[in-house]
Parts: structure tokens; sequence; C-alpha cells
């Protein structure tokens, strides 16, 4: 008799426990709606920039406006970038149009780019294939250059890759402009393009569009860099402007915290919504975790660079491993599926090192105008280095940055590796 009531009490305590995971659901943090309320409001589509992204590639004299929001659409429809190409296209088709595309392919700029880059590389374009491309690709051009007058980001963007190769071609053409002896207007197209992507950095975009703004950033930062380097009388006529824009805020530059909201928002409009149809998804129990996990992340990126190896194991471990003994056992379906939804955030720390990277190419920017203005040469360069105070440290070390004698340049590096993260020639 024992061991029927004891396999009744173990059959009771085991399906009341399947119900308990089924049906309950969580109570939201305290501070969740909060936090995640400040990117709440509505935005309309013409003020958008993550809509008219969307639409950079609509066929040729069609609105950008109005074919991002038809990409949108099916975007939420469907959940899926790669989704929304094949089924935005075919619809085009059907209607005998063509989206417009990219003239050019990404390997024929890598001789213009990156200082410092081999001037005899494959398939490097030349300067009357650049010349053809940036007619070639002038509606794009100027599509692109429309949005800097879009004042807010609000969602995801798309189209990364045209923008990445639009800003390829923009890199080469100031050098072009250079070479021509255009000095002051390659500059005015480098700071037009570093006040835009400044601005996107402020706005509320995902990862995604963080990590796409933050290659073009790099093309655009070195285009400076040559410019400066062949143009030296630039870094004295605009001085005041210059040491304006290459003043680094840290990571204060990047609005992670409006990166957080804009996640969240992307999975509650893509992923949320559509599982809450389940009888298994638990809307709150994944709502919390998230918030949790951004709040700790926000959290652990004020430490040191050298640190996020450490850190992403450790979030790792707390947000994206799923384990035997774990604190959300309770209800494992709901666990395990934010686990999985978490782990692309967590490895966002690898784009926390770019930005520190970014923003000490910024730094070095900044003190060779200043080396220029004041003429400042030889073995003094370690010396104003030193003496320039904490904001210019390279993040890495924390430390001042460094003069290389022998090749003429200041850099920074961090410390366990030769690779330098970022330098500038003088």
């Amino acid at each position: 008799m024992r061991l029927i009531y004891l396999t009744l009490m173990i059959f009771t305590i085991f399906w009341a426990g399947v119900g308990f995971a089924i049906f309950h659901d969580e109570s939201p943090d305290v501070g969740r709606d909060e936090f995640y309320a400040l990117s709440s409001k509505t935005i309309p589509d013409n003020q958008n920039l993550a809509i008219a992204m969307a639409g950079l590639d609509a066929p040729s004299g069609e609105d950008i406006i109005q074919h991002g929001r038809f990409a949108v659409d099916i975007w939420k429809e469907t959940g899926g970038t790669v989704e929304v190409k094949k089924i935005v296209n075919f619809k085009l088709l059907n209607d005998k149009k063509t989206p417009l595309s990219f003239v050019g392919k990404s390997e024929e700029f890598d001789c213009w780019l990156d200082y410092p880059a081999p001037e005899s590389k494959e398939n490097c374009a030349s300067a009357e294939r650049i010349q053809s491309l940036l007619v070639e690709n002038k509606e794009l051009l100027s599509r692109y250059a429309s949005l800097a007058n879009i004042p807010t980001f609000r969602g995801m963007g798309s189209n990364g890759q045209i923008i990445i190769n639009l800003n390829r071609l923009l890199a080469a053409e100031i050098k072009l402009d250079i070479e021509a002896g255009n000095s002051e207007l390659a500059y005015s197209k480098w700071l037009k393009n570093h006040q835009f992507i400044n601005h996107v950095f402020g706005q509320e975009g995902v990862l995604i569009d963080h990590a796409i703004f933050l290659v073009i950033d790099g093309f655009n930062l070195y285009a400076l860099e040559n410019l400066l380097l062949k143009s030296p009388e630039i870094g004295e006529k605009h001085f005041d402007e210059l040491n304006a824009m290459l003043k680094t805020k840290g990571l204060e530059r990047y609005n992670l915290a409006g990166m957080t909201r804009a996640e969240y928002s992307f999975y509650n409009d893509s992923f949320f919504e559509k599982q809450e149809k389940t009888t298994y998804f638990h809307p709150e129990f994944m709502r919390n975790r998230m918030y949790r996990l951004h709040t700790d992340y926000l959290k652990q990126v004020q430490n040191s660079p050298s640190a996020y190896g450490n850190i992403q194991v450790d979030l790792n471990e707390k947000y994206g491993k799923v384990m035997v003994l774990d604190k959300g056992w309770l209800d494992p379906f709901n666990n395990v599926l934010f686990k999985r939804q978490s782990s692309g955030f967590i490895k966002s720390f690898s784009l926390l090192s770019s930005m520190h990277a970014k923003n000490a190419l910024m730094k070095l920017l900044n003190l060779s105008i200043q080396i220029r203005q004041q003429k400042i040469t030889g073995s003094k360069v370690q010396t104003f280095l030193n003496d320039a105070g904490a904001e210019y440290n390279c993040p890495f070390t924390n430390k001042p940055m460094q003069w290389d004698a022998a090749k003429n340049t200041i850099y920074c590096k961090k410390s366990e590796v030769q690779t330098r993260v970022a330098e500038v020639r003088l």
C-alpha cells in the first residue's frame, strides 16, 4: 500500500511540475519595462534611418522609404533577412522590376583602403576603374548621401553589404581627390561621412548595424589618416574642428544602452510575439532574462578591454550555456530557448574591442594634428605622448601611445600581442 501511495505521490509531483513548467510564467522584473520603454516611441517611416537603409536597393527611380517599408513588413512576417531578400526579389520579379545593386567587387578596393595596404594586390581597381564605378553607382551613392538628412534610427536596418561597398568606393574617391590636389574637397567628403557615422552610432541600432558601421568607420578614419599625411595643411586649417570631432567619449560614442533596447525590440517583434502562440512559451521568463543579460552586459563593458575575454566566458556560463543544474530548471524549455537566443549577443564582446580600437585610432589622429601644429619632431614625440594626458591613453593598456621612430608612426597595441590595433603616420 505504501508503495502505491509513494508511486502516486511521485506521479502527482511529476505532473504538477510539468504543469507548472507549461502554464506558469513570471512577473516582469522590477525596472525592466521602464528600461525598455525608452525605445517605445513610434517613429514615422520618413524619419527612420532603418527604413531608409532597408530601401536602399529599391528599383531605380523608386522611393527608398516606400520600398524600405515593404521590405521591413516582409521581415516581420518571416523573421529572417535571407528570406526577406528572396521574397522581396521574387515579388519585384513578378512586377518585372529589378532591385538596384552595387556595381563592382569588394576585392577591387583592397589596395585603396586600410593603411598599410600593398599597392600591387591582384584585382586592384585602376584610377580609371574607380571613376567609372563612381558613375555607375551614382544613384546608390546619392541615396546613401540622403541618409544623413534622416534624424532617427529605430529598429534593424539592412543592405549592410551595399553600405560597406559604397564606403569602400567613397574611401577610394577621397584618395583620388587627394592625389588630384583636391584636398579640401576630400576633407569635406570625409567630414560629412564621419558626422553621419557618429550620428548612427548614437542611435538605437542592433548588433549587426553596429558591426556594419564599425567596418565603414575604419575605412573613413584611415581615409583621414591618408589625407593628413598627404596634405598636412588640412590639419592646420581645420584644427579646431578636427580636434572637436576626434575627441572620444569612450564607449559612450556607441550608445550601448540603446543597442540593448534595439536588440530587445528586435526579438520582441520577430520572435517573442510569434512564440506566444505556443503553450510552452513564457514571454515574461524570456524578457526577464534578456533584461538581466543586458543590464549585466552594460555593467561589464565598463571594465578594461583586457578583461573582456574572461567576462565573455563568465556571461556565457551564466546566460548562454545549458547545464544540468541550472537556475532555470523549473522552466527547462524556455531556459534552453533563451540561452540559444542569447549566444549571439554574448559574442558581441568581440565588437567592443573593435570599438576601443576605433577610439584609439581617433585619439592617434587627434594627437597627430597636435604634433604637426606644434612642430614636434624626433625624440620629443614620445615625451609629448607621455604628457598628453590620460584621455589620450591607449585603451588596451591605459598607458600613453607609443612612438616608432623607424616607421615615423604613433601607435596603440595590446600588451599581450605584437599586432598594433591602430597606428598613424606622421
